[in-house]
């Protein structure tokens, strides 16, 4: 039992008189209204002079003589702090012990009391936890340090608030007591406002007297003698007080063990620290309920939840929304505890979709929780309220990295006049060391990261400084001179470690963009910004999300004075880029490029015109105009010659190759497309990325396998859409997955009658497309479809070069707009096969001089493939047999199966 005093008839603390025998508590003169329960726990608790009281004993003697639970206790507690004020205005009376009790903590004066001489002192022990919920996600870890404990001796478990750093450092210490035959005594710091009263307080927990100093040689010398596990919980703000007190126990009685819990390490000779982590989550949140239930975040929110209402049970349905949750909450133990609190009121997808106000909705924590873990703004102020005037400042300003940043990154942005960049370092070790920053040094360069939530309180607070423009812009500029480099990045010259580096730049951009478009913002910042951050975008594959804003920055770039400048036709060939993979080549991406090449000719800018060139001469050839999309490559190719660059001339001759291909020139195609791939083992393109964002070495492939299909070499041609298919899908870049399968392996699969691998990579096809919405490439895939299932129609928005393919793979998809091309476009791949196609559907007297013509045309463009079908069309076994014979064979090949019946062979 704590000690006791006899009874004074008069009692004061704070601005508080009691007097017992008229149990009448008063302030200022004036009665408080207080219930007589409340009243009798209120003396109970100041009879035991600061000790502690557990719950049993609280209702022992406040309730002796009626049956109550401890939801009665809770309720009277909660009318006594009411009445008292207790933590209005930072006065603190009543505080509770999670799962030991509650106790007294004003200092109060007894001015006619007789002291009574205090018992002899127990041993040092403590009560073991009633009632103590489950610790989920934590087994390993405390597995780990009841382990490390007796062999280290004194350990500090860091981490920010509400990491559940007291739950595991009082597991381990009873787990530890338990094994080693020793008593643990808990010692809470956090009610403790001056570091001088630390060693009282721990004194205090030990049944001993004294303050200060002396406390501090009584606290040593009892653990001396009588050695125990000793907690020091919450010691980061007397964080030099507990290091020094610490420090002395280890030192002077190192038979105790000693388990700390802080907000940053003590920095004490002898400590080894551990820094917990937070809960795993999961990042898909597309995850079903049993994958979502293998995470310690998840698992914690859901028994969480069902405390608060045990119909909740994870589902499919809902699992998503948990993971975002547990996401978006970082795993934080506290954090997922208050949300899980309001399930009872709130389904697990509304409570996800009003995180953004985490701080109002997030308040329902346990009334028996200290005061800082019952809201988590109210977590969040107190490490707040420990910063110094630096630290607030610049925690403010690092929350506008959306994501992880470099410490240069951090004195960029953090940096001003009143501090400067030094300093600036300072203060972020200091943040990072109090659990404020995240830290990863598993890379080249630390990085440091604010967790979600601390991020969100640090934007509101960074929002009502006056400087809170300024550091928006220092942010804003900060991510356009880690971009600058857009020619490099453009033509594929960019390292592929500066594109990986710069991508975790694309949270920062949306940001930065949001605020330099707004009204408080900087409009030529925010254009500028468009355009650098251009190539990142593709390099995401997310051109979708990109046009949103390029087009903003067209319709407002009137407004700075920077129409007609280069900005200008950098935002019009990102627009072009945007629109073809979105939308295709339509008349919209026609008018961008040509406005773009209008500009750069008259600004008399090379790198400008190449650009806008490559971009008439791409949308050109994606509609089918390939006799315009001719002059556009020799265009582009002049320039390049000029320039004399080596990256613009191996795009001159992709662009050529492809023109020649689709124009029906197969030898020359394939004598171009060749060089073009033997560049890419050399340093001319780093990234192998070409000017339309796909990787280089997949866009060649694409092409080659076509022309050799074409010119009947189907084995090698289907060996290299195997290849080129992994390859592409290994690069995990949607576009260049959507390109290599749509242009490339897709039809060759088909060509050659591997009906079960086209589904294959047209369903691989179709899941990129539709995941980015771009719907230009989702086209190809409903093309395909079509071809594979006859009960399927092709897409009624498809363009030439697309329904082209689409004929070439599945006659029956061609219809009268298709032969139309036959007059409109009279040099292209595909015509001998249009020409077989419309002799067939034709006049049967003319039929057989049509197909030789077909079949004439097919030889001159050195194309096997249309040679052979048109043979068998003819039926003359002669040509078959020729035809046949000129080719490789290839078992499986629907062309030569045909041919073989014809001729009756095997």
């Amino acid at each position: 039992m704590p000690p006791t005093i006899s009874a004074a008839s008069s009692l004061a603390f704070g601005p508080f008189t009691l007097d017992r025998e008229r149990r009448l508590l008063s302030a200022g003169g004036q009665p408080v209204a207080i219930g007589s329960r409340a009243l009798d726990i209120l003396l109970a608790l100041i009879d035991a002079d600061g000790g502690l009281l557990s719950k049993d004993q609280l209702l022992a003697r406040v309730w002796a003589d009626v049956v109550v639970d401890e939801s009665t206790l809770r309720v009277h507690i909660a009318g006594l702090r009411k009445a008292l004020g207790d933590g209005r205005d930072g006065a603190r009376y009543v505080l509770n012990e999670q799962g030991r009790g509650y106790r007294f903590v004003a200092p109060v004066t007894r001015p006619d009391a007789e002291p009574a001489a205090p018992p002899p002192p127990p041993p040092a022990t403590a009560r073991p936890r009633s009632g103590a919920r489950r610790i989920v996600g934590r087994d390993a870890i405390v597995d780990s340090l009841v382990q490390l404990l007796p062999e280290r001796g004194f350990m500090t478990v860091i981490g920010p608030g509400g990491i559940g750093k007291t739950t595991v450092a009082t597991a381990v210490a009873e787990r530890v007591a338990q094994a080693q035959g020793l008593p643990w005594v808990f010692v809470d710091l956090a009610p403790v406002a001056q570091s001088e009263l630390v060693a009282g307080t721990c004194a205090a927990a030990l049944d001993l007297p004294g303050s200060g100093r002396e406390a501090l040689a009584a606290v040593v010398a009892r653990l001396s003698q009588a050695p125990a596990v000793l907690v020091l919980d919450n010691c980061e703000h007397v964080v030099d007080a507990a290091a020094d007190l610490a420090q002395a126990i280890h030192q002077d009685a190192p038979e105790t063990l000693l388990l700390a819990t802080s907000r940053e390490a003590l920095r004490a000779e002898g400590e080894w620290v551990h820094r917990l982590q937070t809960l795993p989550a999961p990042t898909d949140e597309t995850v079903d309920a049993r994958t979502a239930a293998g995470f310690a975040a998840v698992q914690l929110f859901v028994e969480r939840a069902r405390a608060s209402d045990d119909a909740f049970a994870l589902t499919d349905a809902n699992a998503g929304a948990v993971a975002e949750i547990c996401r978006r909450l970082d795993g934080m133990p506290l954090a997922l505890e208050l949300a899980a609190a309001r399930i009872d009121m709130m389904s697990a997808a509304e409570l996800a979709a009003n995180l953004d106000d985490r701080f109002g909705l997030l308040t329902k924590g346990r009334r028996t929780a200290l005061p800082r873990q019952q809201t988590l703004r109210a977590t969040l102020d107190w490490s707040y309220g420990l910063l110094p005037a630096d630290g607030r400042a610049v925690l403010d300003r690092l929350s506008l990295f959306a994501g992880s940043f470099p410490m240069e990154a951090a004195r960029a942005v953090a940096a001003d006049e009143g501090l400067d960049r030094h300093a600036v370092l300072d203060v972020v070790t200091a943040l990072a060391r109090k659990s404020l920053l995240a830290v990863d040094a598993s890379g080249p360069a630390t990085l440091y990261r604010l967790l979600d939530t601390t991020r969100a309180y640090a934007r509101e607070t960074l929002a009502a400084r006056p400087d809170a423009g300024e550091t928006a812009r220092r942010h804003a500029e900060y991510c356009c001179a880690q971009l600058a480099d857009t020619d490099s990045a453009w033509e594929g010259r960019a390292r592929r470690e500066w594109l990986a580096e710069k991508s975790r730049l694309v949270d920062d951009v949306r940001a930065a963009l949001a605020w330099a478009f707004s009204p408080a913002g900087d409009l030529p910042l925010a254009i500028r910004l468009t355009v650098v951050s251009a190539a990142l975008w593709f390099h995401l594959s997310l051109p979708r999300e990109f046009l949103t804003l390029v087009e903003t920055a067209l319709k407002r770039i009137a407004d700075t004075g920077m129409a007609g400048s280069a900005d200008e036709v950098e935002l019009l060939t990102a627009q072009g880029h945007a629109l073809w993979h979105t939308h295709g080549p339509t008349t919209a991406m026609e008018t961008a490029f040509a406005r773009a090449l209008a500009i750069a000719e008259a600004l008399d800018d090379p790198g400008l015109r190449l650009r806008a060139g490559w971009g008439r001469w791409a949308q050109a050839i994606l509609a089918g105009r390939y006799a315009d999309c001719a002059v556009f490559a020799d265009s582009f190719q002049d320039i390049a010659r000029a320039v004399g660059d080596p990256a613009a001339l191996q795009t001159a001759d992709h662009m050529q190759a492809l023109r020649h291909h689709f124009s029906g020139d197969q030898s020359t195609a394939l004598a171009l497309v060749e060089r073009v791939i033997a560049t890419h083992t050399g340093p001319v393109v780093a990234n192998q990325a070409n000017h339309a964002q796909v990787n280089d070495t997949v866009a060649a492939h694409a092409l080659k396998m076509r022309i050799l299909w074409l010119q009947g070499e189907s084995a090698q041609a289907l060996h290299l859409a195997q290849e080129t298919a992994d390859a592409a899908l290994a690069t995990d870049h949607d576009l260049t997955i959507c390109y290599g399968l749509a242009v490339g392996a897709v039809p060759v699969a088909l060509w050659t009658g591997q009906a079960d691998l086209a589904r294959h990579w047209t369903d691989r096809l179709l899941e990129r497309a539709r995941g980015r919405g771009v719907r230009f490439w989702e086209l190809w895939g409903q093309g395909y479809l079509a071809a594979l299932d006859p009960s399927t129609r092709t897409p009624a928005e498809a363009f030439p070069m697309q329904i082209e393919c689409f004929a070439a793979s599945d006659a029956g998809l061609v219809d009268a707009a298709m032969l139309a091309r036959l007059d409109d476009e009279p040099a292209t791949w595909v015509r001998p096969e249009l020409m077989r196609l419309a002799a067939l559907a034709g006049d049967p007297a003319k039929r057989e001089n049509r197909l030789h013509a077909a079949l004439d045309l097919a030889r001159a463009q050195n194309a096997g493939a249309w040679t052979l079908r048109t043979a068998i069309s003819l039926a003359e076994p002669g040509r078959v047999r020729e035809a046949l014979e000129a080719l490789p064979d290839v078992p499986g090949c629907p062309d030569r199966q045909a041919a073989r019946a014809l001729l009756g062979t095997t």
